[in-house]
């Protein structure tokens, strides 16, 4: 139902709407205009329902009405999947694991000049990263913990606090008979 009774909705009150257009039923499918306010909401996120109420001829509360339906709100989740970038829905894992092969490339191409034409920082840096890749270099897995570790700790925690015997001696005292 279109109404040219306001150029601008947020003019009218709430007791100003017309009873008829009050109580509208959700659309159970999506037609040409919720299609054109999809475009509109997509090009423009931000955009307010009452800007598209202004721009489609129609009341805040029918554009309301039909932006709940679930007809478009699915219609509206399937145009965002379309239109999104690939990259965008990457993972970051995905992202480190290509960057990661990409460089695994270039580095392999610099490898394969002759020795003479690569720096050593260079053959220095993926020897390092090599060896951390097979888990020989600054990733090796930690020393296995012994399973008695705990009460071994704890004995040589009570050794340390019991006192020892403390040899005393005295400065100039002589133990030596005459």
């Amino acid at each position: 139902m279109k109404t040219e009774q306001a150029d601008d909705w947020n003019e009218l009150g709430e007791g100003e709407l017309p009873a008829a257009l009050i109580g509208a039923k959700p659309p159970t499918k999506v037609r040409y205009t919720h299609d054109a306010m999809i475009d509109m909401i997509i090009a423009n996120p931000g955009v307010s329902q009452n800007r598209l109420a202004i721009e489609f001829g129609y009341t805040p509360a029918w554009v309301s009405t039909i932006m709940s339906s679930d007809a478009f709100k699915a219609r509206l989740a399937n145009r965002r999947e379309e239109i999104v970038d690939p990259a965008l829905l990457m993972t970051v894992e995905e992202k480190f694991k290509a960057v990661t092969e990409r460089s695994l490339a270039v580095l392999a191409e610099k490898l394969a000049q002759p020795v003479s034409q690569i720096p050593d920082n260079l053959a220095l840096r993926a020897a390092e990263l090599g060896a951390k890749a097979i888990g020989v270099g600054g990733h090796a897995p930690p020393p296995a913990v012994p399973a008695d570790y705990l009460a071994t700790l704890a004995e040589r925690l009570v050794q340390l606090r019991s006192p020892a015997p403390i040899p005393i001696t005295i400065e100039g005292e002589c133990n030596e008979k005459s």
